[in-house]
Order: C-alpha cells, then sequence, then structure tokens
C-alpha cells in the first residue's frame, strides 16, 4: 500500500480545489507506475505549513513585507 506525505506552504490550502486535485495527482502519479490497481490501495496525507516554520538555507521562507 502506498503511503505519501507532502508539505506545502499553508496558503495553499486557501486554494478551493488545492487539496483534492492534489490527492487525486499525486494518486494518478504513482498508478501510473505501479498499475492502475495500486489507486484504491494509496494513501495520501497533505501538510500545510506556515511559512515562519519551514525554513531553507539557514532562513525561514516568510513572506518579506
Amino acid at each position: 500500500m502506498p503511503y505519501i506525505e507532502a508539505s506545502f506552504f499553508e496558503e495553499r490550502f486557501s486554494e478551493t480545489k488545492f487539496s483534492g486535485e492534489m490527492v487525486a495527482a499525486l494518486t494518478e502519479a504513482v498508478s501510473s507506475i505501479l498499475g492502475e490497481e495500486i489507486g484504491s490501495e494509496t494513501t495520501v496525507v497533505l501538510h500545510g505549513v506556515p511559512r515562519e516554520r519551514w525554513g531553507h538555507g539557514g532562513r525561514t521562507m516568510e513572506k518579506s513585507s
């Protein structure tokens, strides 16, 4: 059973269709490689992370004012 966890900036989740489309797209991607029957066995978990709690290169990803 494939299990996919993906993290995104929290504000992405304010887009109405984001979660449903992302779950469908990730499931489809796995199914295209492992076979269509695996789609019904695939679990997808999406995490929304505030920019101030996401770091890269030693700095947080906060929007500059």
